[in-house]
C-alpha cells in the first residue's frame, strides 16, 4: 500500500514537472515570436527608405521612439506615409511596441539606426539594427 502512494507521489511530481515545462516552452516561444517580427519590421522600413534614398539621406525618414503612429499626420509624401505605416506596424504586432529610425553621419556616409521597443512579461525588450543605404 505505502508503494502505491509513493509510486503517485512521483507521479504527481513528474506531471507537474512536464506542466512547468510546457509552460515555459509557450513563453519562450512567444517570446521568439516577437523577436521575428522586430527583425522582420527593421528589414521592412530599411527596404522602403532603399526605394526613397534620397529622402532617407536627407532625414525626412526620421522619428523617436515616443512618436507613435497617430502623430504622423501629412502623408504626402512616400516617407510620411511609409513611416505611418511602419509604425502602425510596430504599434499592432508587438506589445506596447515603439519603433525609431535615427540618422547619423559616420566617415562621410549615413547610417541609420532602426530601434524597436516592447514590453514582454514586464520587462522592456530592444532590438536595434545598423545599416546604411
Amino acid at each position: 500500500m505505502i508503494e502505491l502512494l509513493v509510486s503517485i507521489l512521483i507521479f504527481a511530481f513528474g506531471m507537474l514537472g512536464l506542466v512547468g515545462l510546457q509552460s515555459r516552452t509557450l513563453a519562450y516561444g512567444q517570446m521568439s515570436l516577437y523577436r521575428s517580427q522586430a527583425t522582420a519590421l527593421t528589414d521592412d522600413i530599411m527596404d522602403r527608405m532603399r526605394a526613397d534614398r534620397a529622402n532617407a539621406k536627407s532625414g525626412r525618414w526620421d522619428t523617436g521612439l515616443t512618436d507613435n503612429a497617430a502623430s504622423i499626420t501629412g502623408t504626402t509624401t512616400i516617407a510620411d506615409k511609409d513611416r505611418k505605416e511602419w509604425k502602425l506596424e510596430v504599434e499592432d504586432l508587438l506589445p506596447e511596441g515603439q519603433g525609431a529610425i535615427e540618422r547619423s553621419i559616420v566617415g562621410g556616409l549615413p547610417m541609420f539606426t532602426i530601434t524597436v521597443v516592447w514590453k514582454e512579461r514586464g520587462d522592456t525588450q530592444t532590438f536595434t539594427t545598423m545599416s546604411s543605404l
